[in-house]
């Protein structure tokens, strides 16, 4: 691929969406990413499809064609949890397999790549078809650090726990190993990731979170709004507790905004209520996105206390639109926060003992509101990343 050339993609895509957050958002990132140095062909599930097409009509071009591989079957059974969700998912990858066989019949790709729903304990057909492959960006290796396990509660430790075994078990089969070891490139979500592929397969991997890769809208600067900002759904593993507990060790004066709802809303505002805090914390709910980036644009900091985060395409967007910011240091979201531009504005909170973790936080949000309102400028430099990830497809073509 020389500096002229546009490589041929075909890119295996089930969670892509132009309009959706989380897995699909970050799906859309990736293939917005890809668009940007090569040609692509995208085979897409048909959840998201009716917004691809919109999308289609008034951006389409030669170089990007979005093939639906059908998938009708997404009952409540299936998003109950991964083991079900994940079997559908591979029933799936095989359909996308035969359509990628006729495509690549029909037509010359230089390089196949697997851009979501990419986890090291899962195979996937890009292997499989005879060209060269990219696999990722790939996740699937995060836990919750164990001392700060008991902000789980006992349903979210009872989940935690049956998602490690399924993971194990998934990890073991064949051929989820020959789909590490035989992919030409790896692009990883983070080093517990990498920890946890074959020996074989930590070679020729590069750390490039799929977050890197969002796509946000431009809005005018906001003035510093004295407030802190949480931005996440109300879910146990996402931490609102910790960030609770870290307000109240803060200044009388210090405002939380809480954005986000979930099954943890109600328990979270008793917490509130707990300790003593329910004056200082505002409970949104959830709020469209071109609000919550506005908020992040308006906050003095934002807190990311994600017990286990591959990604965190909420931090991303914080990162390109908040003045500072302060994470807790793991997993995908601890990646991402170090690739920071101006590392001064983010502080990164070791995890440890709910106490320890909490305090961290605290002193950061305290230094945070007693400094000078900081820059608005991003924290993270798209352009790099899309760099790194054609450098990944370049690799993979020469091999």
């Amino acid at each position: 691929m020389d500096s002229e050339s546009r490589p041929s993609l075909l890119v295996v895509a089930y969670a892509c969406s132009p309009k959706m957050g989380s897995e699909h958002g970050a799906g859309w990132g990736v293939v917005t990413a890809l668009r940007e140095f090569a040609d692509v062909t995208v085979l897409t599930g048909s959840r998201h499809i009716d917004e691809i097409r919109e999308w289609e009509q008034s951006n389409a071009d030669g170089n990007t064609e979005f093939v639906e591989v059908p998938d009708r079957i997404l009952g409540p059974l299936v998003r109950w949890h991964r083991i079900p969700e994940f079997l559908h998912y591979l029933t799936w990858l095989s359909k996308a397999k035969r359509v990628a066989k006729r495509l690549i019949a029909e037509r010359a790709f230089d390089v196949v790549v697997h851009a979501t729903f990419s986890a090291f304990w899962l195979p996937t057909p890009a292997v499989q078809l005879g060209l060269p492959s990219v696999w990722g960006p790939v996740g699937g290796a995060v836990t919750t650090p164990k001392p700060l396990r008991k902000l789980l509660g006992k349903a979210g430790l009872a989940q935690e726990y049956l998602d490690y075994g399924s993971v194990r078990l998934m990890a073991a089969l064949p051929a989820s190993r020959r789909t590490a070891i035989n992919a030409s490139e790896r692009v990883l979500q983070n080093e517990e990731t990498r920890a946890m592929l074959p020996q074989l397969a930590r070679g020729r991997s590069r750390i490039l979170n799929h977050a890197l890769f969002s796509v946000i809208p431009a809005f005018p600067p906001e003035d510093d709004g004295r407030y802190a900002l949480w931005v996440s759904p109300m879910e146990s593993r996402k931490g609102p507790q910790l960030a609770l507990e870290a307000l109240a060790r803060t200044r009388d004066d210090i405002q939380l905004k809480m954005v986000g709802d979930g099954p943890q809303r109600k328990p979270v505002e008793q917490a509130a209520h707990d300790l003593g805090i329910a004056d200082r914390v505002t409970f949104t709910g959830l709020v469209p996105r071109e609000e919550a980036v506005k908020l992040m644009r308006g906050a003095t900091t934002v807190l990311f206390t994600g017990l286990r985060e591959e990604g965190g395409l909420a931090l991303a967007e914080a990162m390109y639109a908040a003045r500072r910011l302060v994470v807790l240091d793991h997993g995908g979201a601890g990646s991402i926060a170090r690739s920071a531009t101006d590392p001064d504005r983010v502080a990164l909170i070791n995890p440890g003992p709910v106490g320890t973790v909490a305090d961290g936080f605290a002193a950061a949000i305290t230094a945070h509101f007693a400094a000078a309102p900081a820059a608005d400028t991003p924290l993270l430099d798209r352009n790099g990343a899309v760099a790194e990830l054609a450098a990944a497809v370049r690799a993979a073509q020469n091999r």
